[in-house]
């Protein structure tokens, strides 16, 4: 008989030996290993939990702060054996409970509860002041957020709640001139120096709840051949559009300029999520400068655009503070459809012309809504009109008209907050109000800085 040689049996042993390992390992519950909190020096209101489990799993963190009622949630961690977990939307100066959930399937493992204590936040940052808040809406209020930003140096694009409490930031060296809420849950920022005119910038920069760059477009590196300034948003296929800052030689002799006079004015530029440009537009293709009236005055800035908006219909329409005008533009020809405001191709009344309006664009009722600046009469206004684009008529839907103590001469915005309610941001006195639709004012912080723009943004610790 053929004798096994001895090396077979130490395989064989080897291999049943990883064998128990792997049928125990295969047999062990789920277990949650280690936990470790790290405050974050760069930023006081997002701490990370690093977890280590034994066995690949995903991983998502409840936390609440004590004495509160309401439980948020982490982002979801996919499966690994380990995560670092991000947390947000916590209030500086603060003790918060968490406790981590580890799943494999429908295996579930919870560990302790633990602590955060949150420190206060020494970035510059601007204040925020809930000067009034009606009980009726107090409750409402204190589930609801709101994305802002700081122009100056250093900047900031900020999310606060209904009682003008931070709950997240994100600090930049420039100012962050506009800010607005993608619904990848991002926030995308103009980010410039204050140099730059026009709430204008050189970079652009989306950047999630976690802190990371999710995008980062500059000038001078890739298509990004202009700076931007006003607007910068999001389409439905993920495209980046902004305002962008366009110029064009003239030979301007005959109204009493050069022959080779640079004329400055505005643009769209749509950057696809890579960063490459797929689309522009200027202005200057669709005026007549040597019959605008103010040409040689105004040539270093003609006519000013300060608003631009998807309709989602394949239309742009873009604000122009100078003319008093909103513009329809085709995104297939580049043509514009219409005009809307002074001189434009609605006839309008007295009582319902703008002036210097902001932030034009389509409420959730599909009207056309905008902040009436109100240069002209020295008061600011939150208007909505109902267009019928094929006869050229309109019907005004809405007006708050607000008190002279409030007038804000530039930026600043209007739109709905639900059906019923209108919220405001007005630079000049430095206010967020929110109104019913009659005008009766409901809410109102005072901010201490020069805020560009608010927005609402959804409940942004989900489960």
């Amino acid at each position: 008989m053929k004798r096994i040689p001895a090396t077979v049996y130490i395989l064989i042993a080897v291999l049943m030996v990883i064998g128990a390992i792997v049928l125990y390992r295969v047999m062990q519950p789920l277990n949650i290993n280690g936990i470790e909190l790290h405050y974050l020096p760069d930023n006081r209101l997002r701490v990370r939990v690093n977890v280590a489990t034994n066995k690949a799993s995903s991983v998502q963190i409840k936390y609440w702060l004590k004495g509160g009622r309401d439980t948020l949630w982490s982002d979801t961690y996919a499966d690994r054996l380990d995560h670092a977990v991000i947390l947000y939307n916590l209030l500086p100066q603060r003790q918060y409970a968490y406790q981590v959930m580890a799943q494999r399937g429908s295996d579930v493992d919870w560990s302790n509860v633990y602590t955060i204590e949150t420190k206060s936040i020494y970035h510059t940052t601007p204040y925020f002041t809930l000067d009034t808040v009606a009980e009726s809406i107090r409750e409402d209020m204190q589930g609801r957020y709101f994305l802002t930003q700081i122009l100056t140096e250093p900047g900031a694009a900020v999310i606060l709640n209904g009682l003008g409490e931070m709950v997240w930031y994100e600090p930049f060296s420039k100012g962050v001139k506009v800010s607005s809420w993608t619904a990848d849950r991002t926030v995308l920022c103009i980010v410039g120096s204050e140099d730059i005119p026009s709430s204008g910038g050189d970079e652009i920069v989306e950047v999630n709840l976690k802190g990371e760059y999710v995008r980062h477009f500059k000038v001078g590196k890739g298509d990004m051949d202009k700076r931007v300034h006003h607007e910068v948003r999001k389409d439905a296929e993920g495209n980046i559009y902004a305002l962008t800052f366009d110029w064009k030689v003239f030979d301007l002799s005959s109204v009493g300029g050069s022959r080779t006079d640079t004329v400055k004015a505005d643009g769209i530029v749509v950057f696809n999520p890579e960063g490459r440009k797929i689309w522009e537009w200027s202005v200057l293709d669709h005026l007549d400068v040597l019959h605008y009236p103010t040409i040689l005055k105004d040539k270093g800035d003609l006519v000013h655009g300060n608003a631009l908006y998807d309709d989602g219909n394949g239309f742009f329409l873009m604000s122009f503070r100078d003319l008093n005008q909103v513009w329809k533009i085709s995104r297939k020809t580049g043509d514009v459809v219409w005009k809307f405001g002074e001189g434009g191709d609605f006839p309008m009344q007295e009582d319902d012309r703008f002036f210097a309006q902001h932030y034009a664009h389509i409420n959730r009722r599909g009207e056309l809504m905008m902040l009436d600046n109100g240069i002209t009469r020295k008061q600011s206004r939150a208007l909505s009109f109902k267009l019928d684009e094929v006869n050229r008529q309109y019907r005004r839907t809405m007006e708050i008209t607000y008190p002279p103590t409030f007038f804000s001469s530039v930026k600043g915005n209007s739109a709905l907050l639900g059906e019923r309610k209108v919220l405001t941001c007005l630079t000049d006195p430095r206010l967020f109000v929110l109104s019913d639709v009659a005008g009766n004012l409901l809410w109102k912080i005072s901010v201490g800085g020069d805020p560009y723009r608010i927005e609402e943004v959804p409940l942004i610790a989900a489960p």
